[in-house]
């Protein structure tokens, strides 16, 4: 796949709609967060398709500007804050959402960390081939990416129930690939990757939604 304002668009518009329906799934607030990340990884695109055409000349530079600067922001500091604590207020299980509860605030501290980075110091972005190549004044050694890692794919994929899991897993092979193959445009390639794959997400609720209702209903004892 080419990425291209075209392609983050597309992709966009497939993972809002995504979103939309996992949120009609929701049906208790402590699902909330969890059930709102597709169409949140899906507006998310539609921002980068921006950041392109900011860079193209082809909207304003303070449309640009602001797609850039919305898009490293919600890459750097909302997803590591925001993943952990959905995933652990998701999870029924007491024992695997006390080893989450740590991540929660390893995330909480980090996110506040990247968003003191993004925000106070210069964000670039370049063009490249595929990709756009984002540029911040974070430290760019091995320690904040693997607790990067840790915080956004690690709830997942200490979750009780299956599709979540999956997720975190296919997380954390694009992370990875991603990281192998072009490291420089790793938020880039990384964030669609993982819009793609709301699916399970989206999956996780229907499949929970269709066991509740056909639970046979507890009727009054007589």
């Amino acid at each position: 796949m080419c990425f291209s304002p075209q392609a983050d668009f597309t992709a966009g518009a497939v993972v809002t709609l995504v979103g939309v329906e996992t949120l009609r799934r929701v049906r208790v607030r402590r699902e909330l967060i969890v059930g709102a990340l597709p169409l949140l990884f899906g507006i998310h695109q539609l921002v980068e398709g921006f950041v392109w055409l900011g860079l193209r000349g082809e909207v304003s530079r303070g449309v640009g500007d602001t797609a850039k600067q919305t898009y490293i922001v919600f890459a750097h500091a909302v997803l590591p804050a925001l993943v952990p604590l959905g995933f652990t207020l998701l999870e029924p299980d007491r024992r695997r959402a006390r080893w989450m509860w740590p991540l929660v605030g390893l995330g909480l501290l980090l996110g506040a960390y990247l968003l003191w980075q993004v925000t106070a110091y210069p964000v670039g972005a370049e063009q490249q081939a595929r990709c756009i190549d984002y540029t911040t004044h974070t430290p760019n050694n091995l320690l904040i990416g693997v607790l990067y890692v840790v915080v956004t794919c690690g709830p997942a994929l200490m979750s009780s129930r299956r599709h979540l899991r999956w997720f975190g897993a296919v997380s954390l092979v694009g992370v990875i690939t991603a990281a192998l193959v072009r490291v420089d445009e790793l938020t880039s390639l990384w964030c669609v990757y993982v819009a793609l794959v709301s699916v399970l997400i989206l999956e996780h609720f229907r499949r929970q939604r269709a066991s509740e209702d056909s639970a046979p209903a507890v009727g009054p004892v007589s």
